[in-house]
């Protein structure tokens, strides 16, 4: 079992495939393609998700289409667990009662699904549990179903990890959207193995780049680096891709790379051009054509 094959529907290939990033307040869509289409329309709540995606597919005519859905960090939870120590087939029915006491609502409502962390060979072995309600779930299928087909739903972290391949290097990721605090991603042979969020530098998106704000990034950024070598026992990094929207891209990705032995590059493809919220998007479907 894994995270990737969350409510997986049954797949058919002369369907088109899109992607689709649901938040509380807006519905993405990306069509791959050349030109790809990248577009959005704002909802108030999550009651509009399926007129609002009706209106996205139906002027690039994809009603039908297979629907890769990709949740904003705000729709789930992820909590991390110790291993439950029984044989993996039996380990579904046993996420409920690992994660009871980190949750409010009853465990039998939500629904949830699980990858293996990255963890100190001596230490107990550790999952990501995500979990979201049932209802949830229901609303989303609702939504999707109406005009085309669901075939899985899967969160931003590891849609945005899918960018960075199966390079047998450890590869970070710093992505901050607008007005948003950066996240560290750490992907090794395809496995997201580490995630961060580094507080204090929401500055960064708005063009601040004074040396001492670039300074404590760099310093948390080494924090993240010796735990990862320290008590995960990865080797040391060898990319460093920066995704930061608003900034001053040039002198932040400069400075990083002044400061690291690592190459250290921005992310460029067609969804950084159109917005990084999209990024995600395109991720999730590079991950499908690994």
């Amino acid at each position: 079992m894994g995270i990737r094959n969350w409510l997986a529907g049954r797949r058919q290939p002369n369907r088109p495939t899109v992607a689709v990033g649901l938040s509380a307040d807006r519905v993405r869509l990306y069509q791959p393609g050349k030109p790809g289409h990248f577009v959005e329309a704002a909802v108030a709540h999550a009651g509009e998700w399926g007129s609002a995606l009706a209106g996205l597919l139906q002027p690039l005519q994809l009603q039908g289409a297979r629907v890769q859905v990709v949740l904003s960090p705000g729709l789930y939870q992820v909590l991390q667990v110790e291993k439950p120590n029984v044989p993996d087939e039996e380990l579904p029915g046993a996420l409920p009662w690992a994660v009871k006491d980190f949750v409010s609502e009853p465990v039998l409502q939500l629904a949830m699904d699980y990858f293996e962390l990255r963890s100190n060979p001596v230490a107990a072995p550790r999952l990501a549990v995500v979990v979201t309600p049932k209802s949830r779930v229901a609303q989303i299928a609702e939504a999707v179903n109406a005009q085309a087909q669901l075939e899985s739903i899967v969160t931003e972290e590891l849609a945005l990890a899918d960018l960075l391949g199966r390079s047998d290097g450890v590869q970070l990721l710093l992505f901050q959207p607008a007005r948003q605090e950066p996240q560290l991603l750490v992907v090794h042979k395809g496995q997201l193995c580490f995630t961060r969020q580094l507080r204090g530098f929401a500055r960064l998106t708005e063009g601040t780049t004074d040396a001492e704000l670039l300074d404590s990034l760099a310093l948390e950024l080494q924090r993240s680096l010796d735990y990862l070598i320290s008590q995960l026992k990865l080797p040391e990094a060898a990319q460093l891709w920066v995704a930061c929207e608003g900034g001053d891209l040039g002198a932040l990705v400069r400075h990083l790379g002044q400061q690291f032995a690592m190459n250290v590059q921005a992310l460029a493809n067609p969804a950084v051009a159109a917005g990084l919220p999209y990024l995600a998007l395109y991720g999730v479907l590079q991950g499908e054509s690994a």
